[in-house]
């Protein structure tokens, strides 16, 4: 007999978790942010990789010490209903696991000032150099997915079993592939129009707190359901590796 299903949840940072892009708002602080706004519309046309995206941006960013950047994370703010969906979710012993196409220099200040600094994460690398140089690392990119520099599809996939009902949270570019992969989907801003026209079926929401109303609902009066072709589509994953 097969084990019950359950859910696991996976969010986004940058626009979500954070109520701006902090990646974007590090260049205009320390950077070029027209070359970095170049480099993106480059990417999103399909014209350059993430990877490439985020070194065009980095090559633009003036010397800054890891304790100054550190201040301008800690200065940064996230959705105030992130906290009380976490604490829902921990109290039905749901895991929630942050998936950013973004930087730990940033994202571990912010989760550590919000006494979140427990939650699972993966994300990018910020490397601090003494001349004052700062350089990207990918650790987790894969080699045949060029929209993220951070693969969260492989972490989507990985990261979850059988017997789990994926859930995914996000609102941009880096959000297109893992929602193909998803059973139930919380979308806004850019990923509202990506999930229309590939009709996955979502969730709109502005905040955490319009998720934690329709996820409550979700957990306490409907038993957990995998969506069709987003479980079709992690076999067909699986069958191709």
């Amino acid at each position: 007999m097969s084990a019950p299903l359950t859910y696991t949840v996976f969010t986004d940072f940058d626009g979500t978790i954070a109520l701006k892009d902090i990646g974007d708002h590090m260049f205009a602080e320390f950077g070029e942010i027209q070359v970095c706004v170049n480099s993106f519309e480059s990417y999103r046309r399909g014209e350059i990789t993430a990877r490439q995206c985020w070194q065009q941006g980095f090559q633009t960013l003036r010397p800054v010490t890891r304790e100054q950047f550190t201040a301008f994370a800690e200065a940064q703010s996230i959705d105030p209903h992130f906290r009380p969906f976490v604490d829902y979710c921990s109290s039905k012993k749901i895991p929630v696991t942050i998936l950013s196409d973004g930087f730990d220099a940033y994202i571990d200040p912010v989760l550590t000032k919000e006494r979140l600094e427990w939650m699972p994460r993966f994300t990018n690398i910020m490397t601090f150099h003494s001349n004052g140089a700062v350089t990207p690392e990918f650790p987790h990119t894969d080699a045949e997915c060029t929209r993220c520099a951070n693969c969260k599809r492989n972490h989507l996939l990985t990261g979850s079993g059988d017997d789990q009902v994926i859930v995914y949270i996000g609102d941009g570019i880096s959000d297109r592939c893992p929602v193909r992969y998803a059973d139930v989907v919380f979308a806004k801003d850019a990923l509202v129009g990506f999930c229309e026209s590939e009709n996955i079926t979502y969730h709109r929401f502005t905040s955490f707190a319009d998720v934690l109303q329709k996820f409550t609902l979700l957990v306490e009066t409907a038993k957990p359901k995998k969506r069709r072709t987003a479980e079709l589509a992690r076999k067909d994953i699986f069958m191709t590796e």
